[in-house]
């Protein structure tokens, strides 16, 4: 939308990867959605340099037309390309926003938590997700001793960090146990497994579902860029998830029911975003750098070779994007 506003001529908006399932042509712009269904794109003319040799006869008529009439995105002034590509991940800290709001329009807003050991809440890659605990399950005992309400439950988690502890769950109509060991809390020296009891909510207006929806989309957008800087600094250990993990996830979230989707939804939104804004190259962030780099000199770097550099960048990332998709296979089997 900023790049049609601006007056750049974009050529297709995609929502995924690889090879197009379906597509509709508006204008001049292509509607598509794709195989693979990882993120997506807005292919924009003039956003990498053009070699003639590896284009064909339309798609160089094409790039002429919009160089004529200064529709190319290089042709652009440099605070209207560095809106461009913001918007990029600024639309997924948005989406991450409308999501909460359809939450709390919804479900209400949380007032106080429930007293029962009905877990709420199951955090992804803790130790109560790694021994199969899932949201909803009711736990019945602890090392065979009962417990009647989540303080209790808490209580008995705590006090045992970084030792296996045995918990007997109710799931719909049976009844297992389940080992697990909490891991220290460092700053409150207590054991921890991972889970939220299950919250009370009261309903509030739409006016108020929007505030709290920005609301809590910042408190998350914090949370996760405090979370990186102690995994970039040693101060937490570093534990990153592929797609056949995160598709794991969703599958458990959906089972949970649609509030928890919904949760997880806007949870990987502002994770693309603040991701996509890391200054690393092939990256929204990384192409910022460059445009930072035009302002402050006054001189754009060469085309050519941003683009090698962002070529670069993609490779890496692509080869991380396996290394971290074997692991999560790995994982599971």
């Amino acid at each position: 939308m900023v790049a049609k506003y601006v007056g750049v001529q974009v050529e297709e908006f995609a929502i995924g990867m690889g090879p197009k399932l379906l597509g509709k042509q508006y204008g001049e712009t292509l509607y598509s959605i794709r195989l693979l269904p990882l993120g997506g794109y807005c292919k924009m003319t003039g956003e990498m340099p053009v070699d003639d040799e590896d284009i064909n006869q339309e798609e160089v008529e094409l790039y002429q037309k919009a160089f004529r009439e200064e529709r190319c995105l290089f042709q652009k002034s440099v605070w209207q390309r560095f809106w461009v590509i913001f918007m990029g991940p600024v639309m997924n800290f948005l989406l991450a926003a409308l999501f909460f709001t359809l939450i709390f329009s919804i479900y209400g807003v949380e007032v106080n938590t429930s007293h029962s050991t009905v877990i709420g809440q199951v955090f992804p890659e803790q130790p109560a997700y790694k021994a199969g605990l899932r949201d909803g399950d009711k736990v019945v005992s602890v090392n065979n001793q009962e417990v009647n309400t989540w303080e209790e439950l808490a209580g008995m988690i705590n006090k045992n960090p970084n030792q296996e502890i045995t918990l007997q769950v109710e799931r719909g109509n049976q009844t297992f146990n389940l080992n697990v060991v909490p891991r220290l809390d460092e700053n409150r020296e207590v054991g921890v497994i991972g889970i939220i009891p299950v919250y009370n909510r009261k309903s509030v207006n739409l006016f108020k579902a929007i505030w709290l929806g920005i609301q809590r989309t910042g408190i998350y957008i914090y949370g996760i860029i405090l979370g990186l800087w102690k995994m970039i600094t040693g101060q937490m250990a570093s534990d990153v998830s592929g797609p056949v993990k995160i598709a794991q996830f969703v599958g458990d979230a959906a089972r949970a029911g649609m509030l928890r989707l919904m949760q997880f939804s806007a949870l990987i939104s502002i994770n693309l975003g603040i991701m996509n804004l890391l200054p690393i190259p092939a990256l929204d962030g990384g192409r910022l750098v460059f445009l930072g780099w035009e302002l402050i000199t006054g001189k754009p770097v060469d085309p050519e070779k941003e683009g090698m550099v962002h070529l670069v960048g993609f490779v890496l990332l692509m080869v991380l994007f396996v290394v971290i998709m074997i692991k999560d296979i790995r994982s599971i089997i």
